[in-house]
């Protein structure tokens, strides 16, 4: 159980340091968070308005994020799952097995006692 929780903890770091580190490197045109108001990047270096953004259009020319990139940090987590779920890493995730053994009883064997 403890395993499986660390498993989700770290796809979930994994997934926000990679769209931290793409919102890093493309700036306000790779959205990250901005959520359904916000300013998209039209194709020519300009903004392009989607739904009803509450901030003025940023002052840096847009970049073009392809799609691949826009899905990395989805694909990425995904793959690490997959390969924990699918291949022998899944018995890092499997609980170990306690095998018990039969209790022997310290009592004395009747046959030997003294009639």
């Amino acid at each position: 159980m403890r395993n499986s929780i660390l498993l989700i903890v770290g796809l979930a770091v994994l997934y926000l340091g990679i769209s931290r580190a793409l919102y890093g490197s493309y700036g306000p045109s790779y959205s990250f968070f901005q959520g359904e108001d916000c300013w998209i990047p039209d194709g020519n270096g300009g903004w392009a308005q989607h739904g009803h953004p509450a901030d003025p259009a940023p002052s840096e020319p847009s970049r073009e994020v392809s799609l691949p990139v826009q899905y990395l940090p989805i694909l990425i987590p995904g793959l690490v799952l997959a390969a924990f779920l699918f291949t022998p890493l899944r018995r890092i995730l499997e609980p170990a097995v306690v095998s018990k053994e039969p209790e022997t009883a310290d009592k004395p064997d009747d046959s030997s006692a003294p009639a």
